[in-house]
């Protein structure tokens, strides 16, 4: 017999479905998170776009915050406006009357011209006359000089004609923060003007940092108020109120005096959270600041049940809830509802504002 020849090894094999599984692989978590930030990579540049945009119209739109707080805190520089006016009129310069006066360089209206082409068009509400274009940076710029003399001057005397209402020298004499001179100034910061076209006045709101000794910076709220063509004064009853000293002193501890006026700035808080007022669950908080920025000099309580609260509730009412806002407020110290706790009570808001 034939010897067979010597059998070969046998491979193995897998079947297609083996290898498939063989061949498949995880999704890794890395890969997934590549796709995840792939895809932020828009959503993330048209953020800062958008960001970018925002920042480039507020710094550089004509009428942006930041062009018109850049207006409001020029430097504290008046032109020259008669000096301008005395070189284009040099005849008139020291009081001297012009060499050769001549009548008829102020010809009557009718005799004027006799050229309609050269006839300059009658004073209209389109047409102004040219008395009436003021230098808009002017008053500003006057209210910031006011301020700046005020804030520097070494007694009461030097103040004289530049406070609102007009004050004496005797009443600048006695009161303390008027009668020389205050703190060192550490800032000024000027807000935006304030228009109010009923009364004609406009208010140039501060906010005055001093360096004050043994305390921190105190900064406080402080108006220069101009009506009409007057010139700008600071509005004194709400330095003395804030600056001066005379709501803290009235706050400071309970009294027994009349219920008394108060310029603030205010801000109401829905609740109260002091144990020492009576009945606190039946009260809401009024923080009397004496500037937008800090912390409150002293806190007024009023009843949920007041017309005050209801106030604050109208959502067309112009103070709203935790907002900070200048008004004008009536305190006294009750001492009824319980005597062994007095409490600080708002009787009245004047104002929205520091106006009478």
């Amino acid at each position: 017999m034939k010897e067979r020849p010597p059998a070969t090894p046998m491979a193995v094999r897998h079947s297609t479905v083996d290898e498939r599984m063989r061949r498949q692989e995880p999704i890794r978590p890395e890969k997934a998170r590549s796709r995840v930030l792939l895809a932020l990579i828009p959503a993330a540049f048209c953020a800062l776009a958008t960001l970018l945009s925002g920042l480039l119209l507020y710094y550089y739109l004509p009428n942006g915050p930041w062009r018109s707080q850049s207006r409001a805190s020029e430097p504290l520089q008046v032109p020259k406006a008669k000096q301008d006016q005395e070189s284009h009129n040099p005849g008139q310069e020291s009081g001297s009357q012009p060499a050769n006066p001549k009548p008829a360089s102020t010809p009557p209206p009718a005799a004027a011209s006799s050229d309609p082409s050269t006839a300059s068009a009658p004073a209209t509400a389109e047409n102004p006359p040219p008395a009436a274009e003021a230098d808009p940076v002017l008053p500003a710029v006057r209210a910031n000089e006011v301020l700046e003399a005020f804030l520097h001057a070494k007694e009461g005397k030097a103040r004289l004609g530049m406070v609102e209402p007009e004050a004496s020298l005797q009443d600048l004499q006695t009161w303390e923060v008027t009668r020389g001179p205050l703190w060192e100034v550490a800032q000024v910061v000027p807000d935006m003007p304030q228009r109010l076209p009923q009364e004609q006045v406009t208010d140039y709101p501060y906010r005055v940092s001093f360096f004050i000794p043994n305390r921190k910076n105190v900064e406080f709220a402080m108006i220069v108020r101009q009506r009409g063509d007057q010139p700008p004064r600071v509005f004194l009853p709400a330095f003395l109120d804030l600056a001066g000293g005379r709501l803290a002193n009235f706050t400071k501890e309970p009294n027994t005096q009349e219920p008394t006026a108060f310029h603030v700035v205010l801000e109401p808080v829905a609740r109260c959270y002091e144990e020492n007022v009576p009945d606190p669950d039946r009260k809401f908080t009024l923080k009397l600041l004496a500037s937008t920025v800090g912390k409150e000099t002293s806190r007024a309580y009023v009843s949920t049940g007041s017309r005050f609260k209801a106030m604050l509730d109208d959502p067309e009412s112009p103070v709203r809830w935790g907002t900070r806002r200048r008004a004008t407020v009536t305190l006294q110290w009750n001492h009824k509802e319980d005597p062994a706790m007095p409490y600080l009570e708002l009787i009245d808001i004047n104002s929205l504002g520091w106006n009478p």
